[in-house]
């Protein structure tokens, strides 16, 4: 990003515009306290307007909800699929990765070292670094055994819904200029693991090749970068974070819960009226529903009303047509339900979430289905009640007979 680029966030008392200047690459801006989900909407309108164009992180919704219909919005599935994929160089990724389930699982430095010896095996074996997978080799990682073990595992086991689609990859990512919606996640931590697994493959891409790196905007950010009494806790994706070359933006009501390494290490921030007179050291007082602007780096503090951002949603981005299902997932489902003449759905997806994505395994099922590969039909069993179970068919036979070749 080019030095001297301004973000146009209001008015001074004197009439004059507020403007926030970009000093060249690594700008990290704070906006703290309450009314910040306007205030992260209004440094998004205005860093469009600047040509800085950046990406959204919307834990909270709040710009989606209301900035929707200026930026493509998607979905956090949508990139999910990709964040989850192994990248270049994969011994970095998977460290990363397990960096983000320590954030999203509050985990210390020891607990994070054993999701990464976990993530190190799923990355050896070319499998996905989804919960499901991690869950299946914690028992296998050399080296730790026992209790800690068994903690981690129910943690893990507590993310097992959250489910990713194949739609978009990151590439899409490069040019900037869209929000990704986490706020309808199933749970307030699968959003968290999604933003942290997003921000890891970001650090990756960025690492391995150092060129296309959008700005970052992270609403909520006092969900990922939490303060922590324990000092043994690991800092490590923050660490990487804090050495992103393009501005970034973070965002958050509760400035007392962030990290003291990112307070740290933050020269310039906008604090709304309440979070600036909670200062210990704040030297004036500020009208309610103004904002200060102060910036360390060049001993400018400026207090400014917000000009006015007008609300304008809109419908998220589409989803890319589904794929059709890899040959080896098909073989794999027809092999289990001839072998089994009881599968059901919830069965076949149960059996292969270790290898595969609930939602790939799902969607294979529903194309062998429509393929009249595979019926679904009541079946008795046992004496018992009727269950809708699965029986292959002569076209599936035929189609299991080609793959296997």
């Amino acid at each position: 990003m080019s030095s001297g680029q301004q973000l146009w966030l209001g008015y001074a008392y004197d009439g004059r515009r507020a403007v926030l200047d970009l000093c060249g690459p690594g700008s990290i801006v704070l906006l703290l306290g309450s009314r910040t989900s306007d205030l992260a909407a209004l440094v998004a309108l205005s860093s469009k307007e600047a040509g800085v164009l950046p990406v959204i992180l919307d834990l909270d919704g709040s710009v989606a909800h209301r900035l929707s219909g200026y930026f493509d919005t998607y979905d956090y599935r949508s990139f999910l699929f990709d964040a989850f994929r192994l990248a270049e160089p994969a011994a970095w990724h998977s460290q990363l990765a397990a960096a983000a389930y320590a954030v999203a699982l509050d985990l210390s430095t020891e607990e994070e070292a054993i999701i990464n010896s976990a993530t190190q095996v799923v990355a050896s074996d070319g499998s996905m670094l989804s919960p499901v997978s991690l869950r299946d080799v914690m028992g296998k990682v050399e080296g730790f055994r026992g209790f800690y073990v068994d903690k981690l595992n129910g943690r893990i086991s507590s993310l097992r819904l959250l489910d990713a689609v194949e739609d978009e990859d990151f590439g899409r990512l490069s040019s900037g200029n869209l929000v990704i919606d986490f706020h309808g996640a199933p749970y307030p931590q699968a959003a968290e693991l999604a933003a942290a697994l997003f921000l890891a493959k970001e650090l990756t891409l960025a690492h391995a090749e150092g060129l296309g790196n959008p700005s970052l905007l992270i609403t909520g950010a006092h969900r990922l970068f939490k303060s922590h009494a324990n000092p043994a806790r690991s800092d490590r994706l923050l660490g990487h974070l804090l050495g992103w070359q393009p501005a970034l933006f973070l965002s958050t009501e509760n400035p007392h819960w962030l990290a003291p390494l990112l307070l740290r290490s933050c020269p310039v921030r906008v604090y709304s009226s309440d979070a600036w007179h909670s200062l210990p050291s704040q030297e004036h007082s500020v009208l309610q529903g103004v904002f200060v602007a102060d910036d360390a780096r060049s001993k400018l503090r400026q207090t400014f009303i917000p000009r006015r951002v007008p609300s304008k949603p809109g419908e998220y981005a589409s989803p890319a047509i589904a794929r059709n299902p890899s040959p080896e997932l098909s073989r794999l489902i027809l092999e289990e339900v001839e072998r089994f003449p009881l599968c059901t759905p919830s069965s076949v997806v149960q059996y292969l979430s270790p290898e595969y994505l609930p939602a790939d395994i799902r969607s294979a099922l529903s194309s062998l289905e429509r393929q009249g590969a595979l019926i679904l039909e009541p079946r008795e069993a046992d004496g018992g009640p009727r269950i809708f179970s699965y029986t292959i068919s002569d076209r599936g036979r035929r189609l299991l007979g080609a793959l296997r070749k």
